[in-house]
């Protein structure tokens, strides 16, 4: 796929998203995870790739000395300034940036984090990298998105990419696995929680290829969990649980 093709159906997808995206509730979910694994305090400065509406930028601000957050959609930029100025924080600094060639000297950062990006990154190799060479010796590398066994990945990107097409593929657990071994990151730890979101909320705040077909795709698979979310009714309402795992490691 054509990189800058890539990055312009992301800039699309995502000003379209913006206003919608932080209300979201269930994507403020574990926060205090983040926030817990990392031990941020007052003596971090922390870098959050492909911030988006600044969620994880301005709850990491509360904690640590400084957040820089860097996105490459400007309508996201311009939410996370909204919820910064909402917090009343001051000690975070914007930036609109391809997160591939990340604009920052080696070593810059005690805590570099990137959540919900890694399933958009053409290469997520590439992203880990930029990731690990601004981070500090012994700093904290922290990535988080949903992640399945190989066996449900197929389904789960039919299913993403009609939902958002800026979606490239949900990487497996193996997959992460390999990515961390590869930059020889040892030592990485995971946790897990279910986000969970209902079906309706979903699709308010999506823009899907073909609405119809993704939501008879996702009422179809209650009690079968081919997609990996464990679709489940109740009382006439459908809810997702997208699988968030996180991973964490010392440069």
């Amino acid at each position: 796929m054509d990189i800058k093709k890539h990055n312009k159906n992301i800039v699309e997808q995502f000003s379209k998203q913006a206003n919608s995206y932080t209300a979201i509730t269930s994507h403020s979910d574990a926060l205090e995870k983040l926030i817990s694994i990392t031990s941020a305090s007052k003596n971090d400065h922390v870098l959050d790739i492909a911030c988006g509406s600044g969620i994880v930028s301005c709850e990491f601000a509360k904690y640590s000395n400084y957040v820089t957050g860097i996105d490459m959609t400007q309508g996201m930029i311009d939410e996370a300034k909204k919820l910064q100025t909402k917090l009343n924080l001051e000690n975070i600094t914007w930036q609109i940036g391809d997160v591939e060639h990340l604009p920052y000297d080696d070593n810059s950062f005690s805590i570099v984090v990137s959540r919900f990006g890694f399933h958009h990154f053409l290469n997520p190799l590439k992203v880990l990298s930029e990731m690990k060479r601004v981070c500090k010796p012994n700093g904290i590398i922290m990535v988080v998105d949903v992640s399945l066994p190989d066996s449900k990945i197929e389904k789960y990107n039919e299913m993403e990419k009609n939902r958002d097409c800026s979606h490239v593929a949900a990487l497996s657990l193996t997959d992460f696995s390999r990515l961390f071994k590869n930059l020889e990151l040892k030592n990485v730890n995971s946790d897990f929680y279910s986000m969970k979101i209902e079906l309706n909320e979903q699709l308010q705040a999506s823009f899907p290829c073909d609405s119809k077909a993704l939501k008879n795709m996702i009422i179809a698979d209650v009690g079968i969990d081919d997609l990996g979310v464990k679709v489940e009714k109740i009382n006439n309402t459908y809810f997702l649980h997208y699988p968030i795992h996180i991973f964490s490691t010392r440069k």
